[in-house]
């Protein structure tokens, strides 16, 4: 907790500079963020912030790269192709168990909107409950990402060997959707709107549902946080000005969200997002609404939450305990001060 003041404190003292010197230019006005999945309602304020202009309204000029899901993003920042990350918060802390860190900086969603679902393949199988999955071929986004996490700890929880299963990562969307139609998995973990594609189409049924606060705390037994924008400690300390228009732009783009229905969201997303049936997305979008986070802020509550899920069949976060601070995966700071300057 110390570590994570010490932190705090850093920050701060990196504000308070960027605050006395005015307006300055960003240090960096052009930068790279790798997105595992854009198209997917939890990474939505970043494509609402883009389609708004209000990166660019905030000094930035922000290129979206698209990648198989949350671990390819996260190996994009890593490897230095991009210089920040619109991800779940979960992987803060599997890094720290790594020896690595990275930092939340805004958050995008209160919860993740994770649905473990069966296939029509896995049905003809019998698989009617998760007890049922072992030995099944299970569709993740991409192996090591959220969706991977969340179907170890319901696996782990049902009694099942996490090491024994076969992962299949199948991307997101279209690609995702076209897995679980052919047959090639049995079940998978997605987001909306794959599974609402998938569900109202008859191709998939529902085991486990994170798309509400009622269905999160069910799952994990307290709030888990999700997808929102993260670097590296070493960016944001270089780059404070333009990690302060990332969140500044991310702040409003939320607030625009809380003040329009979902119609009027899904008209400024790109068409391609709503995969040919533009009202199934408004209305699906509709039923997501309340996943996306009133304010921006991380809560602290979460983190510990996503510590206890991790430690129930990570055995990295298990064996590297002491390096797990949850303080130290995310600062507040620069919502906060967007809060200030955009007097929400």
């Amino acid at each position: 907790m110390r570590r994570g003041l010490a932190a705090a404190a850093g920050i701060a003292a990196l504000l308070l500079a960027l605050t006395g010197s005015g307006r300055a230019q960003v240090e960096t006005p052009k930068l790279t963020v790798a997105v595992g999945g854009q198209a997917l309602y939890v990474y939505l304020p970043l494509t609402l912030a883009q389609q708004l202009g209000y990166f660019k309204d905030a000094g930035v000029d922000v290129d979206i790269v698209d990648v198989a899901g949350g671990a390819r993003a996260l190996e994009a920042l890593l490897g230095g192709s991009a210089s920040v990350v619109c991800g779940f918060i979960d992987h803060t802390i599997e890094m720290q168990a790594q020896g690595k860190s990275i930092r939340m900086f805004v958050l995008y969603d209160r919860y993740p909107g994770l649905v473990l679902a069966v296939t029509k393949a896995g049905q003809a199988k019998g698989i009617k409950t998760i007890a049922d999955l072992r030995g099944g071929k299970i569709g993740v986004t991409a192996p090591g990402s959220s969706t991977h996490f969340f179907a170890q700890y319901l696996l782990a929880r049902n009694g099942i060997p996490v090491d024994q299963e076969s992962y299949i990562g199948i991307g997101t969307a279209a690609t995702a959707v076209a897995a679980a139609r052919r047959g090639v998995v049995e079940a998978l973990v997605n987001v909306d709107p794959t599974i609402t594609i998938l569900t109202e189409s008859g191709d998939a049924q529902i085991l486990a549902d994170t798309r509400t606060t009622i269905g999160t705390l069910r799952v994990f037994g307290g709030p888990y946080p999700a997808g929102g924008l993260y670097a590296t400690p070493a960016f944001i300390e270089k780059n404070p000005r333009t990690i302060q228009a990332l969140a500044t732009a991310s702040v409003k783009a939320l607030h625009w969200i809380k003040a329009h229905a979902a119609e009027q969201i899904a008209e400024k997303m790109p068409e391609r997002f709503s995969q040919s049936d533009r009202a199934l997305y408004a209305a699906s979008l509709k039923e997501n609404l309340e996943m996306f986070s009133p304010d921006g802020r991380v809560p602290l509550a979460g983190l510990e939450t996503i510590v206890k899920v991790l430690s129930s069949f990570d055995k990295t976060v298990v064996a590297n305990a002491g390096r797990v601070n949850p303080a130290e995966a995310f600062t507040n700071a620069f919502v906060d001060e967007a809060h200030k300057e955009l007097k929400f």
